[in-house]
């Protein structure tokens, strides 16, 4: 347990990103966001506290307490998927109506709702695994630590398009495949510091990330489209 005492410290970072990433997208257009928007961000905005102040209560022997935040926890999780998968009719809406241009085109937002379907449901699935392995600290903490890279694009994605927006051009798939490779070279360098790096987590958190290269691609094939519009009635 001592080699995680400092671990609440390195969830900071994370933290600090994503939250840096909606500042422009999010919190200054905060009052003209739906009810949807809002508890996705503030869920998954407790979910990233969580794992901050998780390991600093089961390093500090705060055990009891560490169990009963990890149970409201779970819900928190739930809330989090539940909430991100309410609101994708949105972009397939926006998609249907052709976007808004270059580079937020309908193949753009058609593209990312698989893409964050995918990211979401690898979140679920980690999360699982976490309850399942509770009992075994590596395994419960690594899962744990995994969901961080499974959901970050969003925040830190909107981050880099604010960047090279403003100091290069309206290029939304460079953002999106820098903040996926800086994600997956991340979970790489965890799976080789923590020897582990062909682990089920570091190698789910890959896969998860992939398709946000392919997000115009994905968006562009027909039966993809057609399915999505029948599957997504809003």
């Amino acid at each position: 347990m001592n080699k995680y005492k400092s671990l609440h410290l390195w969830m900071i970072i994370p933290f600090v990103l994503m939250q840096s990433g909606f500042i422009d997208s999010y919190w200054i257009t905060w009052s003209d966001e739906d009810w949807s928007t809002h508890i996705h961000v503030f869920s998954a905005m407790f979910w990233y506290i969580l794992l901050i102040v998780q390991p600093f209560l089961a390093t500090h022997g705060n055990i009891q307490t560490h169990r009963t935040w990890g149970i409201i926890g779970f819900f928190v999780a739930g809330a989090t998927v539940s909430s991100a998968v309410s609101f994708l009719w949105q972009d397939v809406s926006f998609g249907d109506a052709g976007g808004f241009g270059e580079p937020f085109t309908e193949g753009f937002f058609y593209g990312i709702v698989l893409v964050e379907l995918i990211m979401m449901t690898g979140f679920a699935v980690a999360v699982i695994m976490s309850i399942v392995h509770r009992k075994r600290t590596d395994e419960h903490v690594l899962w744990l630590i995994s969901t961080i890279f499974y959901i970050m694009m969003p925040g830190l994605g909107r981050g880099l398009e604010f960047l090279i927006f403003t100091f290069y051009g309206p290029y939304a798939w460079l953002a999106l495949s820098i903040c996926s490779v800086l994600i997956i070279i991340t979970l790489l360098m965890i799976g080789w510091r923590l020897k582990k790096i062909m682990h089920p987590a570091i190698l789910l958190g890959i896969v998860v990330n992939i398709p946000t290269f392919f997000v115009y691609w994905i968006g562009q094939q027909a039966w993809y489209v057609d399915w999505l519009q029948q599957f997504m009635k809003y």
